[in-house]
């Protein structure tokens, strides 16, 4: 544990509607792979559905020992609505009043997007899901969103198990520097594999290929023509050519 606790990093589960509510047609937006495949605690641990207009629908066990606090399956619809997060595995114990929070979901590639801060504005440990309760606060406009991040640059280690983690002093300082714009990150630059002279190729591809082929390309700021090179030339490099 580090020594001494400057704020708290929160991984979440991305949502399409600003976290104030159900997703719309999750299982058609590649972000909320996570909740579709049932890795997360959100519905239990279980793939979530969608109901007849397209809203995330979870299941909700009778037996599920919840507080009155957590009647939800899903506390990332109300965390920016009613600003509260639970503790499933005990209680808060380096969290004080006024400490800062950053609010991250995990990427496609398995990269952390830091969306969202706020505060610690009160603290209950007594309830069955120990919670905290935020100051007021919306997420960044989505042009302000960091994205690329590892549990390293965020923690100073990797970031395995677990929904939060403490942080140090250096690490928060780090976190409040790329919300305001100021910090300085080494990214690697990603190869762009370009055929100096080359024949036109006409293939066809199925409309779910094509979709997350675009869904890649906007993410990562490329043209999908970018994408079928590079994935050409890997193929042809794995082959030993």
């Amino acid at each position: 544990m580090i020594k001494r606790v400057n704020g708290i990093a929160i991984r979440t589960a991305f949502n399409n509607n600003g976290w104030v509510g159900s997703c719309k047609n999750p299982k058609s937006d590649y972000r909320c792979f996570k909740c579709v495949k049932g890795e997360l605690l959100v519905n239990f641990s279980r793939p979530i559905n969608e109901d007849d207009e397209g809203n995330c629908k979870g299941e909700i066990s009778e037996d599920y020992p919840l507080s009155e606090i957590s009647q939800l399956w899903c506390w990332e619809q109300n965390l920016c609505k009613k600003y509260y997060w639970g503790n499933l595995k005990g209680q808060w114990r380096f969290a004080i009043v006024g400490m800062p929070v950053y609010f991250f979901y995990t990427e496609y590639d398995r990269t952390l997007t830091l969306w969202g801060h706020s505060h610690i504005e009160r603290i209950d440990n007594n309830l069955s899901h120990p919670t905290l309760f935020f100051t007021p606060f919306n997420p960044l406009p989505d042009d302000k969103w960091i994205k690329g991040l590892s549990g390293k640059e965020i923690t100073g280690a990797k970031w395995g198990q677990g929904f939060f983690r403490y942080l140090d002093e250096q690490h928060e300082k780090y976190l409040k520097t790329l919300i305001e714009g100021n910090g300085k990150r080494e990214i690697i630059k990603k190869t762009n594999y370009i055929l100096e002279s080359s024949d036109t190729i006409n293939i066809k591809l199925n409309r779910d290929i094509q979709n997350k082929l675009e869904k890649i390309a906007n993410n990562e700021g490329r043209d999908i023509s970018d994408l079928i090179r590079e994935a050409v030339a890997k193929l042809i490099r794995d082959r030993g050519f």
